[in-house]
């Protein structure tokens, strides 16, 4: 039985591993590309793109709850966290780069 409770856990962790992994690798997608090269309506979708990745690493960096449980041989325990932080990602430079959009937007003379 401890068993099977050991193995949903791990399955537990890893998968939350590779959902906070999915969200960071978005964010830098979003920041490789070269806004200044895009048309004035591709600009106007890159710039709701970022504002919405901003919104989710920000929602996703509320409290958090962790439980554990473990044992080795005839011994067993069981621990329960809670930590603030989400992704460890801050959207800074998201930020930063929404800031750049906004001012190649009003250069061009487009408001979002």
């Amino acid at each position: 039985m401890k068993t099977k409770q050991n193995i949903a856990l791990l399955l537990l962790i890893i998968g939350t591993i590779f959902f906070f992994a999915g969200c960071a690798d978005k964010s830098k997608e979003l920041l490789v590309e070269d806004y200044k090269k895009m048309t004035n309506e591709r600009l106007l979708e890159y710039f709701y793109q970022v504002n919405d990745e901003i919104e989710k690493q920000e929602k996703s960096s509320g409290p958090s709850v962790g439980f554990g449980v473990g044992g080795f041989g005839h011994g067993g325990g069981a621990g329960v966290g809670v930590g603030t932080g989400g992704t460890g990602y801050t959207a800074e430079d998201l930020r930063a780069r929404r800031i750049e959009i906004r001012l190649e937007m009003k250069r061009r003379n487009l408001n979002p």
